[in-house]
């Protein structure tokens, strides 16, 4: 688990040794491109590069024409099943293999283009016979001569066909001419356009501006409308049938199609990304030199698989290029996915992702608390597990982690779709046998209860804010300097600790400053993990002092920091550094009470849960009748409810918890070869 380490590769290669060196580490796989700062490019990668990307922009525009699915939906996947074979490809370099895909592609390419290029000259004919319909039916209507329209001496009539969204804007451009507008369709509209015969020159200026040209009938059509009608309408119905069978024929071609189309689009769009990762090798005319990094655990089968020139090994000296490889296996890796919302960790970084699959499900559990839904969520994260694509099965491994652990809170509150477990007849001895806290009495929050909830919930985020604190000493320690360790990091995690003691010794006093160093009542919580009454003066007595030495050793931490501090390019003055260090504590104080506070987020939206689930159970009252409304509500809070529970579990990990010791601004190791979907590239040796 973790971050594995890496080692950086150069090669040095005969440029004639390219093609297999390139072929080599795409079989190696594990192999992390490094660009290199280099304005030549070398011919053959540039070559098919160029032939991948054309070929990939044709296969892409045919995909979208043919309105082709570039990969399952999760409805279609739940349905059916992942059910995607890949297409194994043999090649003996790129160059092979982009000269096998080409050659399979094209006479695909050109056969299905041009059903789809006849298909959409058939739409725009019968677009075009509809508008044409439509004008013609208006001439009929309105008895208009459109040879008459032309003879008049002092009178310039235009009728025209212009786009409807243009028709005002053409009022405006001729506001003292006469426009009268009829919709044709929904784009298009007849406009009749009048003025004087000595504005002729500017309104047909006007139009042509709008790409507007007054209409004719066409000269392959009686000059007479309602003729011209007659042939157009029944021109237009066997246009109709035409494209109907026509758009049945290319959806038949699309499914038949659709396999090959989605291997080779994804063929020529890998040879493209590979070819266009190690294009750039180096300014020297007869050899390559090519950079990356590799798993250090595989440093032997990389000099196996790939040593045709001479390679250099090394450790990588903690550059920020240096990508990060998890190696988190099994449930923990499908909870990498919460851990790269932030953004993947920095070479040094901890990886927080075991420490999510733990926390994260009993987040979610504890702020959507149902049995009866939990199990709901549980088998859909199942079915997503066993059905879905790899992506999907690693959100399947959430679902049922959190599923789960709201089932788990489901039955400790004695909680299943709004109704009371331990009120069902038979097994309602069992279920309250299990549960530990009473949520609703007579339809009243129990303040007990309301209580336990908030106090657990801030215990919590207090725990889980002191793991992140511990993470980033942690990091310190791996850091060169340990300055930030000393001055800040350190001090922080005392201030903290002993600040919320001094919290805890307060609130037991009665929230009375003068009541606390007299106070001998007992604080809970401590009292109870140390297994002995600690009284709230002692507690006070110990904690403040400390977290007054952690604050103070903030506030000066930025002067001795900047004295020490070699690297620090701009030196404050010590007045100016301890009024840094005043304003740093400052932030930290406000920092730790908002966030410890948010943590009470946990027991709230259980009693908002639970507010809900007891109104929509109200509709059972109403009789059987009623069920429905029961089913539809319960999907209802199931949807919203899981969703925002979803965000907050989220918003607790990156606000919360990551801001004390994760950036997550680090490079995902990626291997030369992207994942496929629908190809399995096999290399053949033989020549």
């Amino acid at each position: 688990m973790g971050l594995a380490k890496l080692s950086k590769v150069t090669m040095l290669v005969p440029r004639k040794d390219l093609d297999i060196t390139l072929r080599n580490i795409s079989e190696f796989e594990w192999f992390h491109p490094s660009p290199i700062e280099s304005a030549f490019s070398d011919p053959k990668m540039e070559d098919i590069g160029g032939k991948s990307f054309k070929l990939f922009a044709e296969l892409d525009e045919l995909t979208t024409s043919l309105g082709v699915q570039l990969e399952p939906g999760v409805i279609e996947i739940l349905k059916k099943g992942y059910n995607i074979v890949q297409e194994e490809r043999n090649a003996e370099d790129w160059s092979d293999f982009i000269h096998k895909v080409e050659k399979e592609a094209r006479p695909i390419i050109s056969n299905l283009r041009n059903t789809v290029d006849s298909t959409n000259n058939l739409k725009k004919n019968v677009s075009d016979d509809k508008s044409l319909k439509a004008a013609l039916l208006m001439l009929s209507n309105y008895s208009i001569n459109l040879e008459s329209i032309n003879r008049f001496n002092r009178i310039h009539a235009v009728f025209a066909i212009a786009t409807s969204k243009d028709v005002n804007e053409i009022r405006k451009s001729l506001p003292d001419e006469i426009l009268i507008e009829s919709y044709l369709t929904k784009v298009e509209s007849a406009i009749l356009l009048i003025g004087p015969k000595s504005e002729s020159d500017r309104i047909d200026k006007a139009l042509r501006s709008f790409e507007v040209r007054p209409f004719s009938i066409p000269i392959d059509l009686p000059q007479n409308p309602a003729k011209a009608y007659q042939v157009v309408n029944k021109r237009l119905i066997e246009l109709e049938e035409e494209l109907s069978r026509k758009l049945n024929e290319l959806k038949t071609i699309s499914t038949e199609n659709s396999p090959k189309l989605l291997s080779l689009r994804e063929s020529s769009l890998i040879a493209y990304k590979v070819t266009g990762a190690i294009k750039k090798t180096g300014d020297l005319k007869r050899f390559a030199i090519i950079q990356g990094y590799i798993p250090k655990n595989q440093e032997a089968d990389f000099y196996n698989k790939c040593n045709l020139g001479i390679t250099f090994l090394e450790e990588p000296n903690g550059q920020e290029e240096t990508p990060s490889l998890l190696t988190n296996k099994g449930a923990i890796k499908s909870f990498q996915n919460i851990t790269l919302t932030q953004g993947p960790p920095m070479q040094g970084e901890t990886d927080p992702t075991p420490l999510i699959t733990f926390v994260f499900p009993i987040f979610y559990g504890m702020m959507f608390g149902d049995f009866g839904q939990g199990m709901l969520l549980f088998l859909l994260g199942t079915l997503l597990k066993i059905r879905g694509s790899p992506a999907l099965k690693s959100w399947g491994t959430i679902l049922m982690a959190a599923g789960g652990a709201a089932a788990i809170m489901g039955l400790l509150v004695g909680e299943a779709f709004g109704i009371h477990l331990g009120t069902l007849s038979g097994i309602g001895e069992f279920f309250s046998q299990i549960q530990i806290l009473k949520l609703t009495e007579h339809g009243q929050f129990n303040q007990e209860t309301v209580t336990i909830l908030l106090t657990t919930s801030i215990v919590i985020g207090v725990i889980h804010i002191t793991i992140g604190l511990i993470l980033d000493i942690v990091k310190g320690l791996r850091e060169k300097s340990k300055l930030a360790l000393l001055t800040l990091k350190i001090p922080s995690l005392i201030l903290y600790i002993f600040g919320v003691g001094f919290s805890m010794s307060f609130i037991a006093a009665g929230f009375s400053f003068e009541a606390l160093w007299s106070s001998t009542n007992r604080v809970p919580l401590i009292s109870d993990i140390v297994g002995y009454p600690i009284a709230a003066n002692s507690l006070a007595m110990i904690t403040l002092p400390i977290a007054i030495i952690g604050a103070g050793w903030i506030i000066i931490g930025k002067p001795i920091e900047g004295i020490l501090d070699k690297n620090h390019k701009e030196k404050e003055s010590p007045f100016m550094a301890l009024i840094f260090g005043v304003v740093e504590f400052l932030l930290r104080m406000v920092e730790f009470l908002a966030n410890t506070i948010s943590y009470a987020r946990l027991g709230i939206l259980l009693l908002v849960h639970a507010a809900l689930m007891f109104t929509v159970s109200m509709t059972l009252s109403s009789g059987p009748a009623m069920l429905p409304l029961w089913i539809v509500g319960n999907l209802g809070v199931m949807a919203l409810e899981g969703l925002i529970v979803y965000i907050q579990d989220i918003r607790l990990h990156l606000y919360e918890w990551f801001t004390k010791f994760y950036e997550g601004t680090g490079m995902s190791f990626t291997k030369i070869v992207p994942q496929t979907m629908y190809i399995k590239i096999k290399w053949q040796h033989g020549k």
